[in-house]
């Protein structure tokens, strides 16, 4: 009897390491998803704008959406946010989005805040590698478009 305890026990503890080491897995996960990239304040303030000026109301933003990364080469967290990504509770998308693109909004850090920089029509925006990346994406009617930081404002390439 007391070696059928044994295995339960063994059995019971291997489940409870199981799962404690499953439970660790999606925590860390969490920690590497979308929500721990989107780190700063003024970040989080401009989704929450973003999608209530989107929809009228709530929402939720698809994580390639919302890059909050370098993209002047000053060191510091810059924001894209692609409307395209957007999904009202209402069952929409968002209200700036038309028939063939989407606005794509671009913001540079000064000092604390997030600053609208830019904003274009395109879909499917990414930003690419380097200090100051070139963001690429197709432009109204389907045309390859790139832009990038100059110093002062983004630029075409």
């Amino acid at each position: 009897m007391s070696g059928a305890r044994d295995h339960v026990r063994k059995g019971k503890s291997h489940m409870t390491a199981r799962h404690g080491a499953a439970a660790a897995a999606a925590f860390l996960a969490l920690l590497s998803g979308p929500a721990a990239a989107q780190d700063s304040n003024a970040a989080r303030y401009l989704m929450e704008q973003e999608i209530a000026a989107a929809c009228g109301g709530p929402g939720r933003i698809a994580p390639e959406a919302f890059v909050e990364r370098d993209l002047t080469g000053d060191g510091r967290a810059d924001l894209m946010v692609a409307h395209e990504g957007i999904a009202c509770s209402s069952g929409g998308q968002s209200g700036f989005c038309g028939m063939q693109a989407c606005s794509i909004h671009l913001y540079v850090r000064e000092g604390d805040l997030l600053e609208r920089k830019a904003e274009v029509l395109g879909i499917g925006p990414t930003v690419g590698p380097g200090a100051v990346p070139t963001i690429r994406m197709q432009a109204h009617g389907g045309a390859p478009m790139a832009l990038s930081w100059n110093g002062r404002t983004f630029v075409a390439r």
